[in-house]
């Protein structure tokens, strides 16, 4: 099954049903709810739904959801239609708080408007982060940017390539 209709799948199936199986049908494993068939049905149901979480969660959000409903990519036939609607819900709260402290990271982080994380890493390099023009300032914003968008925003690595920018335009 494509990659973005992984966690649809389950979610579909979790309505049809309070269990759920996979099973192999003309060469795909698809995912199925309700009864249990008579014909065999795969083991691999727990890892699917774990590999469609991180898919679309990420691996953080995901490892929250997989921690607190005791999931893993070990064999199992059956998985409950609420464990993948709470799971799923969880993952969601997850990834809310995740890129909501990585927007938190990027205001600490903000030369223009001098966030205090900013600050401590241009005096540790011994700039005068006042100083620093405003372009300069929305230059640096910019290039880091990229560092929020996935999250969670790694701080340490964030303070780093600043570190990098704030060096490279000082010589």
């Amino acid at each position: 099954m494509p990659d973005s209709s992984r966690l649809e799948a389950f979610i579909g199936a979790a309505a049809t049903g309070r269990l759920l199986w996979a099973r192999w049908i003309d060469g795909e494993l698809e995912v199925r709810g309700g009864p249990t068939p008579d014909v065999p049905v795969s083991d691999q149901i727990g890892h699917l739904f774990v590999l469609a979480l991180r898919e679309r969660y990420g691996d953080a959000a995901s490892a929250v959801a997989e921690r607190e409903w005791r999931l893993s990519t070990k064999p199992r036939r059956l998985l409950p239609a609420r464990t993948v609607r709470r799971a799923v819900a969880c993952a969601e709260a997850a990834l809310s708080l995740l890129q909501a402290q990585s927007h938190l990271l990027q205001f600490e982080f903000s030369a223009q408007l001098l966030g205090w994380r900013f600050r401590r890493v241009a005096e540790s390099l011994g700039l005068d982060p006042v100083s620093l023009g405003s372009e300069r300032r929305r230059a640096l914003d910019q290039a880091l940017e990229a560092e929020f968008r996935v999250a969670p925003a790694d701080a340490d690595a964030v303070a780093t390539r600043l570190r990098e920018l704030l060096v490279t335009a000082a010589h």
